[in-house]
């Protein structure tokens, strides 16, 4: 799931948490738990997979760094 769309969905879900908290659905505490589970989603990692494929992949050039000395 890209970036944007994970902030995209997490802004749904906090409006639509407000909203229920709002019109007596939700109790402050499940309101205020609601929001914290929406931050662990927010920031879980993406798949193992997909981190792996656009990693920064360095090329070993066979030399060694040039001193500054």
């Amino acid at each position: 799931m890209t970036t944007w769309l994970r902030g995209v969905l997490w802004v749904v879900w906090l409006a639509s948490t407000f909203w229920l908290w709002h019109v007596g659905a939700l109790g402050a505490g499940s309101a205020l738990a609601a929001g914290m589970l929406s931050l662990v989603l927010l920031f879980w990692p993406g798949s193992a997979g997909r981190r792996r494929r656009s990693a920064l992949q360095y090329v070993e050039m066979g030399k060694e760094p040039v001193s500054l000395r």
